[in-house]
Order: C-alpha cells, then structure tokens, then sequence
C-alpha cells in the first residue's frame, strides 16, 4: 500500500500498515491491551483457520475494516496452530507502557515466529522441529540444519541430485528451507510438494561473534549455507543466538545410512498410516523419562552407529545398568524429576526466560549430583567428570520461591531473605496493610457508620465507600472527599488515607522493579554458564537413553549382540513390537544366517505367511544392535552394516504422482545403485506391479546383479517361486520359505522359516481366508487346473551374464560437471570444487 493511501486511516492503524510493509508475507499480529489484534486480510485469513469470529473496526475512513483478535495471554495455542500449517507470525509488542505514553503507544516487531523456529510453540515436547538453509555450490548441495528450540545444528553436503536433497531434507525434519532469491524454481517446487516452507535470505556474511562455532566449516559453500541460516534466525529471533553450539559436519559414512523410504517402510520413527496409533520402533523403545531422552532416542534410532568402539561402549554401559538393577532404577527416578533443559536454555538465551525456567533449572540440577553418584564406574567417566554447577544450583534455591507463577508483572517469585531491600519493600507493604485494616476500624469507630468500607482498584487507588443509606451521616470535618457516585454508594478520600496509599504503592512498584534487577541477574548468570549446561544437558539425555536400553532388555530378556568380520547370525530372532503385543499365542521366533557363502536369501510362501516380518524383524535387530542396545533373540552376531536398503510395501509420500511400480523400481533403483558388500538389502515382492514376464524378469536380473556385482547381504522375498531355480546356478543364493499346515484344502500359517523353496503360492487359499464368495473361488481353482495342464514348462536360462557396476557418484559428478557454468563460479568456490574432486578420487582409488 502506498504512503498517501495509508494516510487515510486511523493514526494506530497507519503504525500497522507501516510495520506489515516489511512483512507481507507474514500474520502480524499487533498488541492493543490484553489483546493480539489482526487487521484486513490477515484477519480475514486467521479467522478462518481459527474459526474466530471477524468483526470490524473503525479506523478514519468510510467502511469498518477487518479485524479478529485473541487473548495475549493465551496466544501460545493460537501461533502453534497457525505455524503447524505453514504460516509465518510476527509478534509487534507494546514498548512503552500505554498509562504513561503520550499519544500512539510505542510499538515494534519482537519476534517473527515461523514452522521451522518454532521453540515454546510445539505441541509436543518429543517433536524435532529443524530449519535448513541452502547453498547450490554448482556441483552438489550444502545443506545447514538448525533446531532453534536446542541449538543443535550441523551441515550436511549433497549431491547435486534434487531427490537425495529432498530425501535429507525429510529426514531431518525439516519443516522450512531458506534459499537465495535466484534458487532453482523446480527445486523449490519439489521441496514445497514434500509439505516444506520456503522462505528466503541473500545474505551469507558471518557476524564475527559466530566465528567460535565455524571451526569444523572448511568449504566456503558450506560457509555461505550456515550464513545465510543465521543472517535469517537472527531477522526473525531479533536475538544474538547465543545458545548454538559448535556446529558439525555430517556424513553417510559417520551413521548407518538409510534413505527416506526405508526409514517410512521399516516404520522407524513415523508410521505409515498416520491416522491411526500404528507403533513406531521409536514409540515402542520410548520408556525414557525425559522429552531430552525421547529426543536423542529417535536420533539415535535414525542414525545407528558404525563405529564398533562407540557401539561396543554404549552396550558396556547398559550392561552396567542391567548388573545395577537397584541403581539404574533410582536413576531413572531421579531423571523423572528432571525438566526440559535444552528448551529451558534456549529460552533463557533468547532472554525469554521467567523465574518458571530458573526454578526448573534448579530442580533439574539438583538430580544431577544424586545421578552421577549412582554411576561410579571408570565406564561412565566422560559423564561423571563434568561439573554440576552447584553454586548455581545452590544461588538459585534461595532466590526462587517453589512453585512461581509464570507471569512476572506483580512480583511475588523473590524468596523472603534473598535480598535486604526487597525485605524492606515488602515490610512497609505488610505494615501499610495492616494499617489500612486499622483505619478502616478507626475509621468505623470514629463515624459510627458500620457499613463503612476501605477498598482499592487500579483507577482511584484506595478509597473509603459508604453506602447510599449512610451518606447523609457524614460531616464536613471529617476531611472525605467525594471522588466516585456508584448506583448503591458513594467513595471518597481522604488526606491521611492518600499519604499511606503512597508510601504503600511505591513500596509495591520498587519490590516489583528491584525483583525483576534480582532476576535479570540471575539468568544473565545462567547464560554464562550456558555451554556447561549444555553439555549436562546433552549427557541427561544419553543417561536416559541408556537407561532406557537397559529397562527394555529387562523386560523383555534382550541380549547383547556380538559383532563378526562378516557372518550374521541370529538365533530365535523376533519383532520386537510384535513380539511384545503378540502374548497370546506368542510371537514365533526365527532363526536367520548368512555369510559370503550364502549371500542372498529367496524367500518364497503365501501372502500373510509371515516373511514381510521375518525382514523387518532382521533390520530391527540389526537396527538396535547398531544403536547400542540389546536385541530381542536367543543370541546375535552381525557384522557392522553401512547402510540399509528396503523395498517394502507401497510409497508415495516423497514421489507424489508416480506409479506404485515407479516408486518400487526407484526405490530398488538406490539398493542397486549405492549399496555395497556391507550392506543391507531388504526386497519385497519385486515385480509386482507389472506384468508377470516383465516382473519375473526384473526380479531375476536384480538377485543376478546383487549376487554378482554388488554382494550385499539380501532378502529378497517373492511370489515368483518359478524363480528358485536362480539357486542351482548361484551359490551364495539359498531358498528359504515360510511354513505352511495343510489339511483337506485349508491352510495354517505356521510363521515358521524353513530351508527350501515352497512349490505353491497358496493364493487361492488366502483369498478364501480374507471370506472371497465361493462361487469366485470355485472357478478360481477351475482357471488354476486349466492353466496349469496347458502350461508349457520352460526351462530357464539361468546361465549368468557378465554385469558391470555402475558407479553412481562417478556418473553423477560427470553429469554436473558437464552442467557446471564456469563463468558463474567464484574463484573461492570453484577452489572448493576442485578439491570436492580430489578428495572424490583419492576415495575411489583407495577403496577401489
């Protein structure tokens, strides 16, 4: 809106339309007293989302404009609601005290509250909520995470590849990305179809304030990614974000890798189908007593180690917690009793911190002590030899009273005894208050009007009422003076009543001003411990996990796992949630085994019969193992995989508007691509979504070429048992299928893996299981009979054909290579690059 059209308005309304100017496209909700009030389209917009009720205001011109409002103090639940659905808030507070200023009351932007700033605002304190800024280097991705709400943060390279850019993105739950103007439109297209805000930022210097935490940043692109997220975090925090910690550099090969799809197929952390209560690993293993712990465990769970030293020492710990029963359980007492200090931290950095945070911190403290003492073991010593802030804890329990109210404006948080002159504040108050209850009796005594009363309200101050019946008693010498006519009495003052309210009110407002000095002392204090408390915070959180790991082994009889060079081999394995749910009958356990001579297992058997859950329950185990935490089987050995690969069941989260074979062939198209003999292939069913010829095919062509190309461990489970023949020419290929009770046409499920191939798909029979009318049945079995005497059986060619592995990075980097303008590469980066390049190379010589 230009200047001349603002002009018409209201002066209040004109101070609205100049701040929405610099936010058009955010929600501005502007403070008027107790309320957050929106105005034209934006209230137009949040009356809808919020089913509030739209009203009008005057505001200087002929027609009443727009206008909804909501309570400031329960603005909270309205800005959660209105983030969740991908809108931006900018909060314009009042910055001078409307009863002292003089004409328009003083206002600004404090904060602008966006999906992936979210700290107070998230619904759920187990919820990861990170932002991501993105710099296009030419020749891949550099992607720098944030989770505002704990200062987590961290960059990650890609390659110039907008599906593994997307893939990261999602599974770093990310819920916006702040790009340069002139970012890629169909890049930002694909990241907004994945449910993502964007948002944008061109500026990438670095304040050198930040310079402590760029130490491990070698690359100038991904120097430019971590600028610009701070360049925006700081345009809409207005804050030094003096609570991030050093940020780090990711890789695949730091974590056992998993993409997107197989992180949704194996149900890891979110269930598929969302609109029902399916449990996740993550929500089974959740037995931690904090929202820290319940945090890190997912973490943990979305990144598994590989690193056998640091496996290896997180089970020796939970093997210490499991032999310390007494121990571990008055810990995880004490940790019930801990806060959320990340988020506690993180407010009080951004100076949204209330006596509510310092009290919780104390509490928090203080467990810290009784928790490190149960864990005197050289095991646990990283832990044990960080300091607990005592003093501060100590500092803190005599300032804050138990229990503060969140709302500062009345005082009252200060404990008695903390601090001399509020002492004195509060005893002239207490004094004066007695005294207005003896006046009020002298006052009664003196005039003989019983009804007599002293009251006070922010308006008048104090004041002596009298009833309607009893004014014609008063005298003139009696010094009251008429200050207020109600409908049933009438108020008045007096010279000695006004000369005690004075003493008392500045009493009143001095201990309010002198708590609110005590407390900003106290949280400055607080910040400058923050990166000790930070790290106190990050080892309750582990501390919780391992207990965790430790209760769950307890209840369930897990046992460690052991690690090889290559054999996997798991004795009476199960899913740990089935395993769990499934009482009565038990779930059946099942045993799996492979090694260099039996590479790839072909498991055959009816739909239902149980061999979808036989591969989930292998990368489950594999999964915990890897996470440090004890298995549920008889006994576990396995190698360290690198990565894991699943094609199980139909996706379309992340490849809106593909085909289900699409999606399959894509997914089983990564395996194939990138897995390597470390690693972890789980296939479903490959081939189904297309004809019977071209499946069989497809799916014979992927076993010969992962048997001979890419030698990973694989289960490849099908419906094509014409396919078991593959065994007789490949040696590392073994038949295994799912058990099968027959009696007079029925069939059992005995979910029970057995060696050998199964001769039937029994598909008949589980049709008439899931109640398909009989009739269809009936000519099902004549169809079947017929098919079956006319079909020619074709001896297979299973003579294998010699197949290169391609190498997807190499042709990757030939691609981008080839689209990389030169003219728009700075000398610095194309520096980077070339190194990028060497670093590449030297790789692929040493590792073959």
């Amino acid at each position: 809106m230009e200047e001349k059209d603002i002009k018409q308005y209201s002066p209040m309304i004109q101070q609205y339309l100049l701040m929405k100017q610099d936010y058009e496209d955010t929600l501005l909700l502007y403070r008027v007293g107790d309320f957050y009030e929106l105005f034209f389209e934006d209230a137009q917009i949040v009356s809808k989302e919020l089913d509030l009720v739209l009203t009008g205001k005057s505001a200087g011109v002929e027609e009443r404009i727009p206008m909804c409002g909501v309570p400031f103090h329960a603005v909270q639940g309205y800005i959660q609601k209105l983030a969740q659905r991908g809108y931006k808030i900018a909060i314009a507070d009042q910055l001078s005290d409307p009863a002292a200023s003089v004409g328009l009351v003083e206002r600004d932007v404090i904060r602008v509250i966006t999906p992936g700033t979210l700290i107070d605002e998230m619904s759920d304190d187990k919820q990861n909520v990170f932002l991501a800024s993105i710099e296009d280097s030419g020749i891949g991705y550099s992607i720098a995470f944030v989770e505002v709400s704990s200062g987590d943060n961290y960059v990650i390279d890609v390659y110039h590849q907008s599906q593994e850019l997307v893939e990261t993105l999602l599974k770093n739950h990310v819920k916006e990305v702040v790009v340069a103007h002139g970012f890629s439109k169909e890049v930002i297209k694909l990241i907004q179809l994945a449910g993502i805000v964007i948002s944008y930022c061109d500026v990438t210097e670095i304040d050198k304030r930040y310079e402590p935490l760029l130490k491990n940043l070698t690359k100038q692109y991904q120097l430019d990614a971590y600028g610009r997220m701070l360049a925006y975090l700081e345009n809409t925090q207005k804050h030094l974000l003096s609570h991030l910690q050093i940020c780090t550099i990711e890789t695949k090969t730091q974590y056992l890798a998993m993409d997107y799809a197989s992180q949704l197929n194996l149900e890891l952390t979110t269930a598929i189908n969302r609109d029902t209560n399916s449990k996740t690993l993550w929500s089974f293993m959740d037995v931690c007593k904090s929202s820290m712990g319940s945090r890190r465990l997912k973490k943990w769970i979305e990144k598994p180690l590989v690193d056998q030293s640091k496996i290896l020492m997180r089970l020796d710990r939970v093997q210490y917690l499991l032999d310390h029963i007494v121990e571990k359980d008055q810990i995880r007492d004490c940790l019930f009793e801990i806060y959320d200090l990340q988020r506690i931290l993180t407010r009080i950095a951004m100076n949204h911190g209330t006596p509510v945070d310092c009290y919780r911190l104390q509490k928090t403290l203080c467990q810290v002590p009784r928790i490190f003492g149960l864990l005197e073991d050289p095991i646990f010593e990283e832990y044990t030899n960080i300091p607990t802030l005592s003093e501060l804890s100590e500092k803190l329990a005599k300032a804050i009273v138990e229990n503060p109210v969140a709302v500062t404006f009345d005082g009252g948080y200060i404990k008695d005894g903390y601090d001399t002159k509020l002492d004195e504040y509060r005893q002239i108050q207490a004094n004066a208050k007695t005294f207005i209850g003896e006046y009020e009796a002298q006052e009664k005594n003196r005039t003989g009007i019983k009804t007599l009363k002293i009251g006070y309200n922010r308006v008048f101050g104090y004041y002596i009422e009298i009833s309607k019946g009893a004014l014609s008693q008063v005298q003139d010498d009696w010094g009251y003076v008429r200050k207020q006519t109600l409908t049933n009495s009438e108020r008045f003052v007096s010279d000695a009543l006004k000369e005690k309210e004075e003493l008392i009110l500045h009493a009143q407002s001095r201990a309010i001003e002198l708590e609110k000095q005590i407390l900003d002392q106290l949280l400055e204090e607080i910040q400058q411990q923050l990166p000790q408390l930070q790290t106190i915070a990050y080892v309750l959180s582990e501390i919780d996990c391992l207990c965790a790991f430790a209760k769950l082994s307890e209840t369930y009889g897990y046992v460690r796992p052991t690690f090889t060079n290559d054999t996997l081999k798991i004795v009476q394995g199960k899913h740990p949630i089935l395993d769990a749910m499934m009482k009565n009958p038990r779930f059946v356990a099942n045993d799996i085994e492979m090694d260099e001579k039996r590479m790839i297992l072909l498991i055959t058997g009816p739909n239902m019969g149980g061999k979808s859950t036989y591969m989930r329950q292998t990368a489950m185990i594999v999964i915990m193992a890897q996470m440090g935490c004890f298995v549920p089987a008889k006994s576990c050995a396995l190698p360290i995989f690198d990565q894991i690969f699943t094609r199980i069941g139909a996706s379309d989260d992340i490849l809106k508007g593909q085909s289900t074979f699409m999606v399959e062939m894509s997914q089983a198209n990564l395996a194939l691509q990138y897995a390597t003999e470390h690693s972890l292939i789980l296939f479903d069913e490959i081939g189904r979504g297309t004809s019977t010829y071209d499946g069989m095919a497809l799916a014979q062509a992927m076993i010969e070429y992962i048997a001979t190309c890419v030698k990973a461990k694989t289960l490849f489970s099908t419906h094509y048992h014409e396919l078991t023949g593959v065994c007789q020419q490949i040696d590392t290929v073994k038949n295994v299928s799912v058990m099968v009770k027959e009696d007079e046409n029925q069939i059992t499920f005995l979910y029970k893996i057995k060696e050998g191939s199964a001769d039937r798909s029994y598909g008949i029979h589980v049709a008439k299981l899931a109640g398909i009318p009989n009739s269809v049945l009936d000519r099902s079995m004549q169809i079947q009979k017929e098919l079956e005497s006319t079909k020619k059986v074709v001896q297979q060619n299973f003579q294998l054909v010699e197949m290169v592995k391609e190498d997807p990075v190499l042709e990757n980097l030939k691609q981008q290579l080839l689209m990389l303008n030169l003219d728009d590469v700075s000398p610095r980066n194309a520096l980077d690059i070339l190194y990028e390049l060497k670093g590449m190379i030297k790789d692929k010589h040493e590792n073959g």
